[in-house]
C-alpha cells in the first residue's frame, strides 16, 4: 500500500531534505445511474495534475491525462503517481507527451508509480514515451496490484539519448523496477540497470546500439484464461505485426502478454504497442481502438 502523503513527505525529509516533492492520487469508480466511470478521488502536492475527465466512448470509459508543467525530472526530484480503479471500473491514463529525465545536477531523481485494480475492474496505462537525457541520474519504479478478476493493459517506452541532437549515454545511471502481482503473486519482474558508456547499450544481448525500447503487458479478464482463445489471439497480433514488419516479439507468460520492441524509432514503436492494444480491446472487451485525443494534437 502506498504511503500517505504526510508520512511519504517526513521519510523523504529525512533521507534527504534538499529533494523536491511531488505527489497525485487519483481514484475512479463505477457510477451505476450514470453507467459510466468517474474520477472519484482526485488529491495533489505540488505541480502535477490530471487535466478534466473526457468520455469519448460510449461504454462510460473514463479517459484521463496526466499533467507535469515541468515536463521533465531533474536531479533532486521525487514524484509518485497513485491510482485506484475500484470495482465495475474502466479507466484510461495517459500523458500529453514525453516524459523527461533531466541532466542531474548531482542529485539522483525519483518517480515511483502504484496502480491498484479491483475487481471486474479495467486500466490502461497508456503514458508517452520517456527520454533519457546524457546525465540523468534516474530511478524508476512501477508496482502494479491487480485483484483476481482484473484486467490491464499497459506499456513502458524508453528513448536513450536525444536523437534529435545524436545525443549517446556517456554519463549517468538508471535503473527502473516494474514489478505486476495477481491477487498478490508476482506475474512480471522486469529490472533495468545501466550507467554512461555501459557495454550493455552497444552488446547484442543489451541495447544492441539501439536508442528506443519499449515493453507492453496485458492482463486479459478472468474468462479468458486457461482457454484457448488467448493463444489464438497471441497469433492474430503476430501475423498484424508481421504485416506491419515492426520489430516486435510477442510472448505469452502464464495469461500475460508480453511484446518488446528495440529499434530506433519511438514513432515505429508506438504505432506497433497501440496497433496490439487495439486488436486486444476489441477480442476482450469488444471495444473500438479509441485513442486518447491528445494524441492527435
Amino acid at each position: 500500500m502506498a504511503l500517505s502523503e504526510t508520512k511519504l513527505k517526513s521519510v523523504l525529509q529525512q533521507h534527504n531534505n534538499q529533494l523536491w516533492y511531488a505527489c497525485l492520487e487519483l481514484g475512479f469508480a463505477y457510477q451505476a445511474q450514470s453507467n459510466r466511470t468517474v474520477l472519484q478521488h482526485r488529491k495533489h502536492h505540488g505541480p502535477v495534475r490530471v487535466q478534466k475527465m473526457l468520455w469519448p466512448e460510449k461504454t462510460g470509459i473514463c479517459h484521463a491525462i496526466i499533467v507535469h508543467p515541468p515536463a521533465g525530472i531533474a536531479g533532486g526530484d521525487h514524484l509518485t503517481f497513485d491510482m485506484k480503479v475500484e470495482a465495475n471500473a474502466h479507466a484510461l491514463v495517459t500523458t500529453p507527451g514525453a516524459g523527461k529525465w533531466y541532466k542531474t545536477n548531482g542529485k539522483q531523481a525519483y518517480q515511483h508509480i502504484h496502480i491498484h485494480v479491483a475487481a471486474q475492474a479495467t486500466f490502461e496505462w497508456l503514458p508517452q514515451e520517456t527520454m533519457l537525457f546524457d546525465g540523468a541520474n534516474a530511478d524508476s519504479e512501477t508496482h502494479i496490484h491487480l485483484d483476481e478478476m482484473a484486467s490491464f493493459i499497459g506499456w513502458d517506452m524508453l528513448v536513450i539519448g536525444r536523437q534529435a541532437r545524436g545525443e549517446i549515454f556517456q554519463q549517468g545511471q538508471y535503473q527502473s523496477k516494474f514489478r505486476l502481482y495477481r491477487a498478490d503473486k508476482l506475474l512480471v519482474a522486469d529490472s533495468l540497470n545501466f550507467k554512461g558508456q555501459d557495454r550493455w547499450l552497444t552488446s547484442c544481448l543489451g541495447m544492441n546500439g539501439h536508442a528506443v525500447m519499449g515493453s507492453f503487458w496485458a492482463v486479459a479478464p478472468s474468462h479468458l484464461r486457461q482457454t484457448t482463445l488467448l493463444a489464438e489471439h497471441i497469433e492474430l497480433i503476430r501475423e498484424l505485426i508481421m504485416r506491419m514488419n515492426i520489430a516486435v516479439t510477442l510472448t505469452l507468460l502464464d495469461d500475460v502478454i508480453c511484446a518488446r520492441y528495440l529499434g530506433d524509432d519511438v514513432r515505429e514503436c508506438h504505432d506497433a504497442f497501440a496497433a496490439v492494444r487495439a486488436r486486444l480491446r476489441r477480442y476482450w472487451y469488444d471495444l473500438a481502438e479509441e485513442f486518447p485525443r491528445i494524441w492527435r494534437t
